[in-house]
Order: structure tokens, then sequence, then C-alpha cells
């Protein structure tokens, strides 16, 4: 629509001063109208039945539309992805996790709030802020991490981690900035104030050297929950490499994965060795873990390690794009046809009467009734249709029967009987006295407590206003302009007024961007 308004508005102040017959004046003001009648509902600041003191998030306060956060969000690939990217391309930060996370902390900021002068900029950030909200209350504990995930993966442009990566349970949670070809795997852990950062020495291991990965970065997220809500969030990173790891265990107090500091120096001493080859190159690696504890009859180099043979990874799936075509466009179509499930699902499980918020109208009980019982049918369709591919909308959705079976054998490594020494842990203490060899980053803490959320409710709904009062004293001016373009008998006041109108037109386009990015001229 902002194209079709700078469109107009170049035709109607055009420099041979020649008025396109074809455009009307009041095109342009039906325009404007229709831009400003879209805006409305989002600079509305009260809201029927709630108060500032009453909100929990921004939309209680301002119509902005909710995003549902699943963790779908982490699949690049997902319908839902492809709609929330451009909610989320208004986090700066490029590639780099820390700036990002900063980028969103800085919005919840009211003093940074002061600068803000985007109102699309807002709506935007409100919507990301308002996911990250529900991401953290509005699932179980368990589910709660999984979409946790999928928020962060579409944060930082990356991807969530579902199945196994060379034959090995994959460590990483999500992989950042995968979709512009930075991969930075991220191990996720969200967690209470006091609980340390816990892992399988085994899997870290496998990961590490029978993967060939340089390294994994520990995002570890602690929460402070007051009631039911989590109302801050404190974020620090680590890494843990080649070079680093036989050091963290021993700083960490993880003598018991170790077994012992002469084991220790033996370990060292391996990796120090190693040429990086895999197979029969891993041998001295697999003697020396021997004498450990942590590493357990799970890890792929344990045989090795007693004169068995060497362990071969077996190479990853190939992607969609590397299959026969036959494969690939099954594949495709059993893709398509479970997110048109998904989003079946999520329109009729959220119920429809919440569908206004995405600017639908509301139902009455019988057509609800009605549509549900067309939802059903239509999954029944799509069941139909993927039993003749040979699959089943059962297998998953989000990835959840692999990411169960993951589960299964993850608590099979790390908390089973015998292999409770494969676990490590790291304390925040301890996080704190070995910053040095693991690089470990404190983001500070975002605030998302109701009188912060409050405060900030005051400040944006005051620039939205005052956006939108621009934007009527612009289109004022702009009117004025061109009356007095065709209407001023000498030309100069009339090139005057065409000038002075052009500009008037830039300012309102710029305005009504339809997706606007930070301009370089606000401050953050």
């Amino acid at each position: 629509m902002a194209s079709n308004i700078d469109l107009i508005v170049e035709k109607f102040l055009s420099k041979d001063q020649k008025p396109n017959p074809e455009v009307s004046f009041e095109d342009i003001c039906n325009l404007i109208e229709e831009q400003m009648n879209a805006l409305e509902p989002y600079l509305d600041s009260t809201k029927e039945g709630a108060s500032l003191t009453e909100a929990e998030r921004f939309s209680y306060s301002i119509a902005i539309p909710k995003l549902v956060p699943t963790e779908a969000w982490g699949d690049p690939s997902a319908q839902d992805r492809a709609e929330i990217n451009r909610v989320f391309s208004v986090v700066r930060g490029g590639a780099n996790m820390k700036a990002r996370i900063e980028d969103l902390n800085k919005f919840l900021d009211p003093t940074a709030a002061q600068r803000r002068r985007s109102p699309s900029v807002i709506l935007n950030m409100m919507m990301v802020t308002e996911a990250l909200q529900a991401a953290l209350n509005d699932y179980n504990e368990s589910a709660a991490g999984f979409v946790f995930e999928g928020f962060m993966a579409a944060l930082t442009g990356g991807k969530q981690i579902a199945g196994r990566v060379r034959g090995t349970l994959p460590i990483e949670d999500f992989v950042a900035f995968s979709e512009i070809g930075q991969d930075d795997p991220v191990s996720l852990k969200l967690l209470g104030p006091d609980t340390p950062t816990k892992g399988s020495f085994t899997n870290l291991v496998d990961y590490l050297f029978v993967r060939g990965a340089e390294k994994i970065t520990y995002l570890v997220v602690f929460k402070l929950t007051v009631g039911e809500k989590v109302e801050k969030l404190q974020f620090f990173d680590y890494v843990i490499d080649r070079e680093n790891l036989v050091d963290v265990m021993l700083r960490s107090n993880n003598m018991g994965v170790l077994g012992s500091e002469a084991a220790a120096e033996n370990l060292k001493a391996a990796i120090q060795n190693w040429n990086g080859q895999q197979g029969e190159g891993l041998r001295e690696i697999a003697l020396a873990l021997n004498d450990m504890p942590g590493y357990t009859n799970k890890g792929m180099m344990y045989a090795m390690g007693r004169g068995g043979e060497a362990f071969q990874p077996p190479e990853d799936e190939p992607e969609l794009g590397d299959l026969p075509p036959a494969e690939r466009k099954r594949a495709e179509l059993i893709r398509k046809l479970k997110l048109d499930a998904e989003r079946i699902n999520k329109e009729r499980l959220g119920g429809f009467q919440k569908l206004k918020q995405y600017g639908k109208d509301p139902v009455d009980s019988k057509e609800a009734r009605a549509l549900r019982k067309k939802a059903k049918e239509e999954l029944a369709d799509i069941e139909a249709q993927l039993n003749d591919l040979g699959a089943s909308l059962k297998e998953s959705l989000f990835h959840e029967r692999e990411k169960l079976m993951l589960e299964h054998e993850t608590r099979l490594i790390s908390e089973g009987k015998g292999d409770a020494k494969s676990q490590w842990a790291i304390s925040r203490t301890e996080m704190d006295n070995m910053s040095d060899i693991i690089n470990m980053r404190n983001y500070g803490v975002m605030d998302l407590s109701q009188k912060n959320i409050d405060e900030l409710v005051e400040i944006y709904s005051e620039k939205l206003g005052a956006a939108l009062q621009k934007l009527l004293e612009n289109t004022k001016e702009l009117t004025e302009n061109i009356g007095r373009y065709y209407s001023e008998s000498r030309r100069k006041r009339a090139m005057k007024a065409n000038n002075a109108g052009q500009a008037k037109g830039e300012e309102i386009v710029g305005l009504l961007q339809e997706d606007p990015k930070y301009s370089e001229k606000e401050e953050s």
C-alpha cells in the first residue's frame, strides 16, 4: 500500500506540472484513510476490561496481534517460521547472539524506550516480547523447554536440532544463524537460579571428537519466577571445546567423571596428540577414556578403547534437494500435509473465538461447532493422504516422536543405573571461577515483571499516539500543498508547494511502510 501512495504522490506532483487525469485527489485521501484505519487498532492505548495495572502483557493494553510460539518456530521451512521471520526482522545484532538478545533487552529498558521512534519497530518488538512471555509461561515445564528452543532459533535466524547427527546424540538444541550461513551450535539451559548446568560427559566427548565439532556454546538462562510467572531472565553463555574440556571438568569439581588426575592428564595428552582424523585416528583418545567412569558403554569410542573396531560415523541424512526427484517429491508432499495439519490443529485447538486478534471476526458457538467439524474432516482427509504415502500424523508434528526418543536415550545415558557418573555439573559459582578458560559472557537481566511492562506500556502508548498525530499533520500539510500547487498562479510559488508536498509525501510513505526496519538514526 505504501508503494501505491508513493506512486500516486509522484504522479500528482510531477516535475512537468501536468497532473495525471487517471489519478484523483480522492484516490490519495482514500489510500491514506485505509492506512490510518489499519493502524488504528494498534494505536488504541486502552482496552475494555483491562487496565495498565491489570495487564500482564502488552496486548492487554495495546491491541497488537499475538504470536503463539511453537516448536515449529525452530524449523526454517515451517509455515509459522516464515510468518514470524518478518516480525523478528526488527531485532538487530547481525550474526551475534549476545547482540540480538541485548537489542531485545533494550526494548524492555524504560530509559531506552524513551528514545524509540519507529511505530512499526515498537509494535513488532511488543509481539516478540509477548511470544517470549508465552514460551516461558503458557506451557508445562517440559514443553516450555522445546518451545523456548524454537523461540531462540527464530530470534537468531537458526534451526532446532531433533535427530541424530552422524550417529551421535545431539547435545546442541539449536544452531544459531544457520539461515545466513554461519552455523553456531548452542546447548540451551533454562534453569532456576540455583540449578547447575548439567550434561552427559559421554555425549560431549562424542560430539567433540567423533563428530569432530570444535566447540559447543552453552547458553544458560536463569529464570526468576514469582508465583507462576517468569518475571526476570538472566543470560550467560560459555564455551566448552577440545582444548579446555579436561580443565573445565577439573576446575568444576567433576573428578567423578574423570576418575583421577592421572586419567585426566592422559586424556589431555591424547587430545593434544590427535591429528584430527576419524576412525583409527581416535584410538589414543579412546584408550585414554578407558579409565574414566564418565565415558560409558553408550559412547561411540567405548569398544575401540577395549581393542574393538574403530567407530565409523554414518553420514547425515541428505537434505531434500539431494534426494532423487521421486523421493524429494514424496518428502515435500508429506511435509506440506503435516504443516497443513499443524495449521488446522492450531486454529481448532486455539479456539475460534480468539481469531479476532488475528484480524478476523469472532464467531458464535454454532458457527464454531461447524468450523470444528470441518477441521476434523480436513484432518481426516490429510491423514488418509499420508497413509497412501506410507506416513502418518502420529509420526510427529514438531518432531515430537523424535524428541521423545532422544529424551529416552538421553535418560538412559545420564540417569540410568551405572551411568550416573557420566553426568557433569557446573554451578553458577564455578562458572564465575573459571570464566577465563570458558570465555563466559554475562548478557544482563531481562525484566519481564508486571511493573516494568506497565511502565513500558505508558511510554510506548504515548509514542504510538505521537506517531499517529504526525501522520495526521503530514497528511494535512500534503493536502494543503496539493491545493496550493493547483491554485497558485505564480510558477515559483507553485513549485515551492510542489516541493513541500513531495517532502510531506515522503514522510507519509515512511510512516506507512508495511515492513519497516530500524532507522539508522533511531537511538536504542
